[in-house]
């Protein structure tokens, strides 16, 4: 009893061409994110598929007469090389904006240390720090941006705009050499800094005379003992400090000396670099100063690179 095909009518079984899907297919493994998958196509006649189940045919039930694989995966390659993109923009990302972060907190740390430094010269009285400072750095970046402006100016006539930009790198420049002739006000207020109070001064002053000063004169007794009520044993122990008190003021007034020393050859060092700096000057027209000075300007980063490695060379 098998059932036989009736002329006429479509065969028994699948259809002539049918195709099927078909996941991991001996010879074809599956890789990660691309699963493999292929078509298998069963490709025979309508006698054959006929045969085939009617069970005439050479054929068995287990059988095909031809099969066809068709590989469906993506190109791995092409896959792999904009995976790889995307990974090195990330990267690249992540780094422009670690670089971004350390150089905001840099310039804030920096701004911090400005702030404490002009506080620290403020509480000193010193002329380099304070309000003054702060107006001559403030009209110097006017100076600068006005520089900037004539610069970019096409419409001022040639002879005018030189005119105005040597009258600008003048005044520029003579506000940087006010602040270095303030030395010798500096080197007086640091003295004073160091110059003991008036008391301190006659302290210094009465423990560090000779032994006939406290023995023949009428001065030590009177103050020690009837103004200051001292007792005997005290002005011992004060006067044994004599020694220790003479190296305190040999080394004050050695100081001072060293001061006067520091004043001026700090004076000689800057009359010698302002005429070397006038000297390289000379070699350049005005236009071409301003420029050199609005980089500068502009190019923050790299002056406080090159100023952190100044004293290193």
């Amino acid at each position: 009893g098998l059932p036989t095909r009736m002329e006429g009518t479509q065969p028994l079984g699948p259809p002539a061409s049918r195709a099927y899907r078909k996941s991991n297919v001996k010879g074809y493994p599956e890789e990660k994110g691309f699963p493999s998958v292929q078509t298998v196509k069963f490709e025979h006649s309508s006698d054959q598929a006929s045969d085939h189940w009617s069970g005439t045919g050479a054929g068995n039930h287990d059988s095909v007469d031809a099969l066809q694989f068709e590989d469906l995966r993506p190109d791995n390659r092409m896959a792999r090389k904009a995976e790889l993109a995307r990974e090195s923009r990330k990267r690249k990302k992540v780094y422009i904006q670690n670089l971004q972060e350390k150089a905001m907190r840099y310039q804030a740390k920096v701004e911090q240390l400005e702030k404490r430094q002009a506080r620290f010269l403020s509480t000193l009285g010193l002329n380099g720090g304070g309000r003054d400072e702060q107006n001559r750095r403030q009209e110097q970046m006017r100076l600068l941006k006005r520089m900037a402006d004539e610069l970019r100016d096409t419409k001022k006539p040639g002879n005018e705009k030189k005119e105005e930009i040597k009258k600008l790198l003048e005044t520029f420049t003579s506000n940087s050499r006010n602040r270095q002739h303030q030395i010798s006000g500096l080197v007086d207020q640091v003295k004073d800094c160091l110059t003991p109070g008036l008391q301190a001064k006659y302290a210094l002053w009465l423990l560090t005379q000779d032994d006939r000063f406290y023995n023949e004169s009428t001065f030590w007794p009177s103050l020690a003992y009837q103004e200051i009520g001292i007792t005997a044993d005290q002005a011992e122990r004060l006067k044994a400090n004599k020694k220790l008190m003479t190296e305190r003021r040999q080394e004050l007034n050695k100081t001072l000396s060293d001061l006067e020393t520091l004043r001026e050859r700090a004076i000689r060092h800057v009359n010698s670099l302002n005429e070397a700096i006038d000297r390289m000057q000379s070699h350049l027209n005005p236009e071409q100063r301003a420029k050199f000075a609005v980089w500068v300007a502009k190019n923050k980063w790299c002056m406080e690179m090159m100023s952190a490695l100044w004293g290193k060379q």
